[in-house]
């Protein structure tokens, strides 16, 4: 389901929508950057969803300001650029790659990274997002706080911040969101931009500079690792990765350590992600095949579908397809198609 037309103002610089599907509106939160993939919803959600957002390009900054009605799970390919998120109302929490994100709080993502998020069952979540380049933080800023902005993160951070510096934050943010809604025509114009740009930058180098950086837990590093090992093993031999046994000897970790690190990175357990992978290999293999000389059981069966009737809801529920017309559909335009929807889930 797609927001209703008079839902949303999209204008060259900025963007407005309510949602009643999660899925459009992950797709307008991902469109804050270019280089973002996803995010993407986890689990279907059950009940009737409502959010809002809100994004706008301010010079070289791109903010989103948004909110769920109830905080769903989702993952995302963070771009090769600084991304900043956090809170915008107090009492909420989000779990965000291990850690968890509340009040005061601004977490700074691990560029070119894949992230997990999640909130408490019944919680909503309103946050904002500022995304900008280095050289952007780099030229700022010399003496920002626990990094060098002239080199990319190599881990997340979290900023415990003081409360007058962001409420100053979200204010602005909040304004933006507003702008774009009420009177989006301002922030087509150049010399507002430049000056709202310029002070949302500031007072999150307030934020930063006068916030007490929150050092990574080591549990956190090794999951991290244990996931790389895991997504290893299923680039290199996923039709192996058919049993948490298997997927334990690759990693050489226990059940227990290995789903947890998934849980905290993946947004879900190393079986259900591994199937998913797997799942991901038979639609590009139907993509790229010849309907005349290709058997959507065999392909099913080659990546360890056995039980075709489950194979086929889970397929259709993923893709929104069933496997046959996947392949019907043929190679050129499918893998257009995939690439665009789906390129970096796998």
């Amino acid at each position: 389901m797609r927001p209703d037309p008079e839902t949303v103002s999209a204008h060259r610089r900025s963007y407005f929508g309510t949602f009643s599907d999660p899925a459009a509106m992950a797709r307008a939160v991902g469109a804050i950057d270019p280089g973002t993939v996803g995010p993407y919803p986890i689990r279907t959600v059950r009940k009737t969803f409502h959010g809002t957002f809100a994004r706008a390009t301010l010079d070289r900054l791109s903010i989103g300001i948004g909110c769920f009605a109830q905080g769903i799970p989702q993952t995302a390919g963070i771009a090769n650029v600084h991304t900043f998120m956090f809170a915008t109302e107090p009492a909420i929490v989000r779990r965000v790659s291990g850690w968890t994100l509340g009040w005061q709080q601004i977490f700074h993502f691990r560029p070119n990274e894949k992230t997990a998020t999640s909130s408490p069952p019944g919680m909503p979540w309103a946050f904002g997002i500022i995304a900008l380049p280095f050289d952007v933080l780099a030229t700022q800023s010399r003496q920002m706080t626990g990094f060098d902005p002239d080199v990319p993160l190599n881990d997340d951070r979290m900023f415990q911040v003081p409360e007058t510096a962001m409420a100053r934050l979200i204010a602005l943010m909040r304004d933006t969101a507003r702008l774009a809604r009420d009177a989006p025509w301002i922030l087509e114009t150049p010399k507002p931009v430049i000056a709202l740009a310029g002070s949302i930058m500031e007072t999150l180098l307030t934020c930063l500079t006068q916030g007490n950086l929150r050092q990574d837990r080591g549990a956190l590093g090794r999951h991290r690792q244990i996931v790389a090992r895991f997504e290893q093993a299923l680039r290199e031999c996923p039709e192996e990765m058919l049993s948490l046994s298997a997927i334990c000897a690759a990693t050489g970790v226990a059940q227990r350590t290995l789903n947890l690190a998934c849980q905290e990175f993946l947004g879900q357990s190393a079986m259900h992600y591994a199937r998913g992978r797997r799942l991901d290999l038979v639609r590009q293999t139907l993509l790229t095949s010849d309907p005349a000389e290709t058997n959507v059981t065999g392909v099913a069966m080659h990546y360890g579908f056995w039980e075709l009737g489950r194979f086929a809801q889970a397929y259709r529920i993923r893709f929104g397809e069933r496997p046959s017309e996947t392949l019907r559909r043929g190679a050129g335009q499918g893998r257009r198609m995939d690439r665009s929807i789906h390129a970096g889930i796998a």
